[in-house]
């Protein structure tokens, strides 16, 4: 593994990024909007009691993290390696010593670099108007954290799996639209997953994308008893495991078909 290269890769993508940070930071907000809208919705029907275990603090509280955590995890790369795969501009990157995986991981952690601090910015904005309270423990905030970076994997991974089906279909952005709605009905951001009911909630437990945000945002939040949070961090670690080997076996399959036919 080039090391050197891809960390020269990331900083090389994190200028081109920072000349175009307003663009990107459009982009963000763009992203807020639906979390925000919801927990409009949520806070306001819970404004008289409680709804699912969750008042109208708790409904504020877990979409300000919601937020912060979907951005941090949300993935910006899967959309242009499939098209690159589609229009043969993927022949430079395969023509370089790295490995193809690295243009996407640095493009991910530049993007984040330059939107994070602003999206932060503006959670903690929004929690001072709406008079949030929230009541962080250093084991909250280390779980959190936890989860967030085994997060940030599993839904890289998948969403970079997806990309790497365009070797093989025209389809792959049809499949990434689907990955993205099942993300907003499974990952929490429509309402907590404690509010689905008995079936459809124990489903989501089996599903990559309660791992993705809902998880870590129940995590940080300290509202998970210790055997879920035990259930948690192996199921994303089962998930990151199996998603690795998928995605080398994609990648390794899908560059030597691309090769075979002359790309």
């Amino acid at each position: 593994m080039n090391i050197r290269g891809g960390i020269a890769m990331i900083r090389g993508q994190l200028f081109n990024f920072m000349s175009e940070k307003g663009f990107f930071w459009t982009l963000a907000l763009g992203w807020m909007i639906g979390p925000v809208i919801y927990m409009i919705v949520w806070s306001t029907a819970a404004s008289s009691g409680t709804i699912g275990g969750y008042d109208r603090n708790a409904f504020v509280l877990y979409y300000l993290c919601l937020i912060l955590i979907n951005q941090m995890t949300y993935p910006t790369t899967h959309w242009s390696t499939a098209q690159a795969i589609h229009n043969g501009s993927i022949s430079s990157a395969l023509l370089r010593p790295l490995p193809l995986i690295y243009g996407a991981v640095g493009q991910e952690a530049a993007v984040k670099m330059v939107c994070i601090p602003f999206v932060a910015v503006v959670v903690t904005l929004l929690g001072l108007l709406l008079g949030v309270q929230a009541s962080f423990t250093f084991v909250s905030i280390a779980a959190g954290l936890a989860a967030l970076m085994l997060a940030l994997m599993i839904r890289f991974l998948l969403a970079y799996i997806l990309s790497l089906l365009a070797f093989w279909t025209q389809h792959s952005s049809a499949l990434l639209s689907v990955n993205d709605t099942f993300i907003f009905l499974f990952g929490g951001q429509v309402a907590p997953l404690a509010l689905f009911p008995g079936q459809l909630n124990q489903l989501t437990h089996f599903l990559p994308y309660r791992y993705m945000i809902s998880f870590p945002v129940e995590a940080l939040m300290g509202t998970l008893h210790r055997e879920s949070m035990i259930r948690g961090f192996t199921m994303q670690l089962l998930w990151t495991a199996v998603l690795m080997l998928v995605c080398y076996g994609v990648n390794r399959y899908g560059q030597r078909k691309y090769s075979a036919v002359g790309g």
